[in-house]
């Protein structure tokens, strides 16, 4: 690094640091970079752990309720923790950086009784937050808790001196909110090559796997998949689906595959820490992904992680026709169906599973997407971004 002595980094984020590849990333870039870093985020249980230039403090476990207020206390709570952190942490060592990660976008409030030392504020926006809630309860956009988390947002930004979101359309939603575009930069969530690395397709005898993993939510369109298998699995009886995570409907998507009688197609697994992951998803031969229509409508243009991961194993996968994903990805290198509609969604099922070579037709597709979005260039640029801040 840039500096007389190595950077000293801190990561504060709402979030299950061992199982949230975005952070991890990042983490893994600064300390190949020599920088030190501590990470202030959730796990399944409290305490701290050191590895040389790398120390977590698990501050607590994720609220795991359906109420909007819970969910804010919890966060509150969390941001409040994370300051007397990372005060105590700071007494051994100022701090160049505070990087955020959203959400709730007020964690960039946790760095602010060290900007009069010279730290500087990084706000990651993983989701846009107004949208996502709109999304989540159902809220309109023009409602007065969508406005109020629109401010949140606007002030959370204004104590920042750089936010950081994972694709165009969320950069062109901030902007809309106010923040000053010159403020927003760009580095896209994608899989890590020392992780998901290209994964070889291989038969699993007649089989045809199908893969999610992630958050179990309605919202996700997870049940749109258990539907989809109800209606090939008389003409389709080799298809199969891995899903690997937990979330607030887990067990309602499992009652769902009762009631539709598909539960034989299904291998349940509960979230793995990142580093696991391609030894968990070695047997899939195509992702899908279930996003919803509403998604779109309240501006919440999620470009899904886990796609981002089957992408950098060269697996394809299948995806609802919305604006973010034909954005970056086409017929060359996904396989589209139209959202919400489990008919098409079983179509494209059925498409691949009647000729499997169909598969193979999308890893060109999938390689030249790695060789423009891979994470060795989006690293390079977060440490020059690292390294201007600290320079200021």
């Amino acid at each position: 690094m840039s500096t007389k002595r190595p950077l000293r980094v801190a990561m504060v984020a709402y979030a299950n640091y061992f199982t949230d590849a975005r952070i991890k990333n990042y983490v893994d870039a600064l300390l190949d970079a020599g920088a030190s870093v501590d990470v202030f985020a959730l796990g399944k249980v409290v305490g701290t752990y050191s590895d040389g230039k790398l120390f977590v403090d698990i501050l607590g476990t994720k609220y795991g309720g359906t109420s909007s207020p819970g969910y804010i206390v919890a966060q509150v709570v969390f941001m409040l923790k994370a300051t007397w952190h990372l005060l105590m942490r700071s007494l051994s060592g100022t701090y160049d950086i505070i990087h955020a990660h959203n959400m709730p976008n007020i964690l960039s409030l946790t760095g602010l009784p060290f900007k009069l030392l010279g730290t500087k504020i990084i706000l990651d926006v993983h989701d846009t937050m107004p949208e996502a809630y709109a999304t989540k309860f159902d809220y309109p956009l023009e409602s007065l808790p969508i406005k109020f988390l629109i401010a949140e947002q606007s002030i959370s930004a204004a104590c920042a001196d750089k936010v950081i979101t994972t694709n165009i359309l969320h950069k062109e939603v901030l902007a809309g909110h106010g923040i000053p575009e010159k403020k927003i930069d760009l580095i896209f969530n994608v899989g890590n090559r020392k992780i998901f690395k290209p994964k070889p397709y291989y038969s699993n005898g007649q089989e045809l796997w199908l893969g999610y993993h992630g958050t179990i939510a309605a919202r996700l369109g997870v049940f749109l998949i258990v539907d989809a298998l109800s209606l090939v699995k008389r003409d389709c009886p080799d298809v199969r689906f891995l899903c690997v995570g937990e979330g607030d409907d887990l067990a309602a998507m499992k009652r769902r595959a009762g009631e539709r009688q598909v539960t034989p197609m299904i291998e349940w697994k509960p979230f793995v820490d990142v580093e696991k992951l391609p030894e968990v998803l070695k047997k899939v031969h195509v992702g899908v992904i279930g996003n919803q229509r509403t998604t779109e409508l309240k501006r919440n243009y999620m470009l899904p992680v886990k796609m981002l991961e089957y992408a950098a194993m060269e697996i394809p996968t299948i995806v609802p026709r919305l604006k973010i994903l034909e954005r970056y990805f086409d017929e060359t290198s996904a396989f589209f169906y139209e959202p919400d509609d489990a008919n098409d969604l079983a179509r494209a099922i059925r498409f691949i599973h009647n000729d499997r070579s169909l598969i193979t037709t999308r890893i060109d597709g999938l390689r030249k997407f790695n060789a423009e979005y891979n994470w060795d260039i989006m690293a390079e640029h977060y440490l020059n971004m690292i390294n201007e801040l600290a320079a200021r």
